[in-house]
């Protein structure tokens, strides 16, 4: 009876066991061991901006223990192919979306789908912006306002740029022209924000410019001066995104009279611009043909990198796409195991032709 009795507490001994190991199960993976799944979904698929990312997000995969896919449009202009990729993922019910959206008021309808699937979705680099379906809980991103003032103020404390621009006349204003890739991007948008907003506030700041500074070129920017003006910012949106438009917007912006500056709002406009200016040798300070001009960019890539590098570009910040998709998989982790979620700021960092090769700088860059 003793002998039956043990064996029966052993029995149930290995039972109990056996079940404590089954329920310790990650809290990203189901009891019968599959994967949670991830889905990110970015403006442009092969842009190297996305694929910085996409290996953040990878990495993010495997540290948390969920499948990470990725996907995105061939280009930031095909609207309707990122819809119906959103559509066919929330078709699939992830555990989790991750998102930059290319025209946020496009995916309004397909976004409430994925809020009534209780499926959240987490934006990422310029994210969802003016989400109204309550599906975004979070999003992992730059502060594009900032960033973009962090330009202009980089811009502005250089001496030579105050003495072009106080060249400024009334009957002959100086020009600081902006090239943003669109208007209706959250990222471009909030960055030309900030560096309107940076730019205005520190050019009044200058002897005789108080009131003077006029915002023109696109109506959601525009801007009236309250005197007659000396200096005007002038934007140009091109009438795509594709990269033949943006050569020739940046090509006619380079033939504005009294224009000191320019600034590229992202890879893509200072592409645009490095191929509008011989692969940026009009640039070079000493025989280039603009070598007066006085541009800043955004972002990285092999072209900006080497026109940073050589001094055709006074310099630019750089976001960490790495980081971006990193903390945009972590929160989607966090929300699909029910947690609340806040915003991630991921940063940005000025570089030039002096700090550029550093560490700290290097490993934010990609080509």
């Amino acid at each position: 009876m003793k002998k039956l009795l043990v064996m029966g507490l052993i029995s149930t001994m290995i039972v109990g066991t056996m079940v404590g190991c089954s329920s310790k199960s990650t809290s990203s993976t189901a009891a019968t061991g599959k994967k949670k799944q991830v889905v990110v979904i970015s403006k442009s698929f092969q842009n190297q901006f996305y694929q910085a990312a996409f290996k953040g997000a990878m990495d993010a995969g495997k540290e948390f223990n969920v499948d990470v896919t990725t996907n995105g449009p061939d280009a930031e202009s095909n609207i309707p192919q990122q819809v119906d990729q959103v559509a066919a993922a929330i078709n699939k019910k992830p555990d989790a979306i991750v998102l930059a959206a290319c025209d946020p008021q496009s995916l309004n309808e397909t976004l409430k789908k994925a809020k009534d699937a209780k499926i959240p979705v987490i934006g990422f680099d310029s994210g969802v912006p003016g989400d109204k379906t309550g599906a975004v809980v979070a999003t992992a991103a730059t502060d594009n306002t900032t960033a973009g003032g962090f330009v202009a103020k980089n811009l502005f404390g250089d001496k030579d740029f105050q003495q072009k621009v106080l060249k400024g006349t009334t009957e002959k204003p100086t020009i600081i022209g902006i090239l943003a890739q669109d208007a209706t991007s959250g990222s471009i948008v909030l960055r030309t924000n900030g560096f309107i907003a940076e730019m205005v506030k520190n050019l009044e700041t200058l002897d005789g410019l108080k009131g003077a500074v006029e915002v023109t070129g696109q109506q959601i920017w525009n801007k009236a001066s309250a005197s007659p003006a000396k200096v005007k910012i002038v934007i140009t949106v091109p009438p795509s995104t594709s990269q033949a438009d943006i050569q020739t917007a940046a090509t006619t912006m380079l033939k504005t009279p009294n224009m000191v500056s320019l600034f590229a709002g992202n890879q893509g406009a200072v592409d645009g611009i490095v191929s509008a200016t011989a692969d940026a040798t009009d640039l070079n300070k000493t025989t280039g043909k603009y070598k007066d001009l006085i541009v800043v960019g955004f972002d990285s890539g092999k072209a900006q990198k080497q026109a940073v590098k050589s001094g055709a570009f006074f310099g630019s910040v750089t976001q960490d796409p790495y980081a971006m998709g990193y903390d945009a998989v972590k929160l989607a982790v966090e929300a699909m195991n029910g947690k609340t979620v806040k915003d991630i700021d991921t940063g940005g960092k000025w570089y030039n032709s002096k700090n550029v090769d550093t560490e700290e700088i290097s490993k934010l860059l990609y080509d």
